[in-house]
């Protein structure tokens, strides 16, 4: 029993999310906190599909980095790449060695099986959250930093405690640079 877009379209409608159903995928996008698109706006597009007539699942975030095949930081940006998809086992990042594009997905067979709301809501929190955590780090090492993974997570759970501080406190959380924000234990 394979998974169709319709299901997956009902998923999104059951949780009141905004998407656009494309020929052979469907479209949506999420606010982020740390990850700016090549155009500075502070979301991710991405695209759920299925493949082999609904027996492969296909999460993806396409276009959220360029850098070039013979970029000097070659060796730091893979690197954190790597460390990311080690660090997180959900996502994996791709690399289009023709044209530089770096994409994070999420991909396995559902052969017989069906794809759970549930399934499908961790996959797609989880790679909104993974890309957003790590954006600092990956960042850093394509404009020749560290790229620290370390200080990319403590930036994010930075963020969660005070996100978890302003909803006890009943008050509106205030837009202020992450980079301004690193809690104290």
């Amino acid at each position: 029993m394979a998974t169709t877009l319709a299901v997956l379209e009902s998923y999104l409608l059951e949780e009141g999310l905004k998407y656009s159903v494309h020929e052979d995928y469907i479209r949506t996008s999420f606010a982020t906190d740390l990850y700016r698109d090549q155009e500075g706006d502070p979301s991710v597009f991405i695209a759920a599909r299925l493949d082999e007539d609904g027996e492969y699942f296909k999460l993806m975030a396409p276009n959220l980095y360029a850098y070039p095949p013979d970029g000097p930081n070659r060796a730091d940006v893979f690197r954190v790449l790597l460390g990311v998809c080690w660090r997180s086992k959900l996502i994996k990042y791709e690399y289009d060695e023709r044209d530089g594009e770096i994409r994070a997905i999420i991909e396995f067979p559902l052969e017989d099986g069906t794809l759970t709301k549930r399934q499908f809501l961790r996959c797609l929190n989880g790679l909104v959250q993974i890309v957003d955590e790590y954006h600092p780090a990956i960042a850093s090492a394509m404009s020749g930093g560290p790229g620290s993974l370390d200080m990319a997570e403590d930036v994010s759970d930075s963020l969660r405690r005070a996100e978890r501080l302003y909803k006890l406190a009943g008050v509106e959380r205030p837009r202020v640079s992450p980079r301004d924000l690193l809690l104290e234990e």
